[in-house]
């Protein structure tokens, strides 16, 4: 099996592309991706789940293509690059600078700790809103939770459940008002 060698460029091509060989791609070009992501997002989550995107979507090519490659690093900074693009548009699209903390929003928690009694009333408050979320169907709250927690497209969600865009945003309606009247626009 032809390997590449050990002193080989960093943008060499990948002879054959196995476990083996994406480990040590990941092993060599996970610091650069770091440092990419990081210049461009505040948050160093952001950053790690970015990287780790761009080494699995990596691994999913096939070995002749990737054998192919005359410049590994050009193509993972590609990879990186749309990836970055993407978030930002998704960010954008979802209006992600206008979100607050939920435990400002929710808990109305501001940087002090909170007192047992507005632990306890914010615990109930939790509570009220899970209870509210079981009292949905199934398919609503499945959509409910894909759009407002992994951050789905209404398009999206309609194509992963298999469903209609139209489906989709009368689900959304059903629940959004059946937990505003629960929670009565908590």
């Amino acid at each position: 099996m032809n390997r590449p060698a050990t002193g080989q460029a960093p943008g060499a091509a990948v002879p054959h592309a196995d476990a083996r060989d994406l480990g040590l791609l990941a092993q060599r070009h996970r610091p650069a991706l770091m440092r990419y992501f990081s210049r461009h997002l505040a948050s160093p989550e952001d950053a790690e789940d970015l990287t780790q995107e761009t080494l699995a979507r990596l691994s999913q090519q096939p070995a002749e293509s990737l054998a192919g490659l005359a410049n590994v690093e050009a193509y993972l900074l590609r990879i990186a690059s749309n990836l970055l693009r993407d978030r930002f548009r998704r960010d954008r699209s979802h209006h992600v600078a206008d979100h607050v903390p939920i435990e400002t929003a929710v808990l109305g928690w501001q940087g002090e700790e909170p007192s047992c009694e507005r632990v306890y009333e914010h615990e109930a408050r939790l509570r009220r809103f899970l209870q509210a979320l079981d009292e949905l169907s199934p398919r609503c709250r499945q959509v409910f939770l894909l759009q407002r927690y992994d951050g789905l497209t209404y398009s999206a969600i309609a194509k992963r459940l298999g469903i209609s865009a139209s489906a989709v945003e009368k689900h959304m309606m059903r629940a959004l008002l059946h937990l505003d009247a629960k929670l009565g626009g908590a």
